[in-house]
């Protein structure tokens, strides 16, 4: 079982990851990733993305780097576990490249989507969560902002626009989760939507 999690920076996306995470891993192999990042070229790449001296980074070069890194993240860690059985819980994947390249950026959405599929290798997530969060309670959680983090007011807006469009376009696979809320509520409804998941998965339940 694969499952993403997705929100604009500061929507409390990464502390759920990691609590799901944690809930898996008592009764499954699980293994906690993040995209960009987790392998050494992904890790490289990431670097690059995030460093706020790249200011003068063209839209075209962020959405190929962000495609490479996952290409290898892919191929490198989030197959070979699948194949094996076990569950991979990914803080970001394609998802975040269509909400902020292509709503954020406003590149061709024709061309975020071919590319996704190239750089996830046909991948798809089985469960996606999208922590709706407000954009002014997101932005009072960063601290020491990188380049994305430090994008406008109006940039994020277009990227949580997105990830709502994405939750409408996909409603099987993605869940639009308030989080607005405190951790724990959060984190209990993610919970039982991932047991009604692992029921209709054969071999995964208990």
């Amino acid at each position: 079982m694969f499952i993403s999690f997705e929100g604009i920076d500061g929507s409390g996306k990464s502390v759920q990851a990691r609590l799901c995470v944690d809930y898996l891993a008592a009764r499954y192999k699980t293994v906690h990733c993040f995209d960009p990042g987790h392998t050494v070229i992904g890790n490289a790449v990431r670097k690059i993305l995030l460093n706020r001296e790249h200011s003068e980074m063209n839209a075209r070069t962020e959405l190929l780097l962000y495609a490479a890194a996952r290409s290898q993240l892919v191929t490198q860690v989030i197959l070979p576990v699948l194949k094996e059985g076990g569950i991979v819980v990914s803080d970001r994947f394609y998802d975040s490249t269509t909400a902020y390249q292509g709503y954020g950026r406003e590149l061709p959405l024709d061309l975020i989507r071919q590319l996704n599929r190239i750089g996830a290798h046909e991948l798809i997530p089985d469960l996606t969560f999208i922590i709706d969060t407000d954009p002014e309670t997101a932005a009072a959680r960063i601290g020491d902002a990188d380049r994305l983090e430090s994008e406008s007011a109006a940039f994020k807006i277009r990227v949580r626009d997105g990830y709502r469009r994405i939750a409408e376009q996909e409603p099987e696979r993605c869940r639009l989760i308030d989080g607005n809320r405190n951790i724990e509520e959060i984190h209990t409804d993610i919970r039982n939507i991932i047991d009604r998941k692992l029921v209709q998965i054969p071999g995964k339940h208990t």
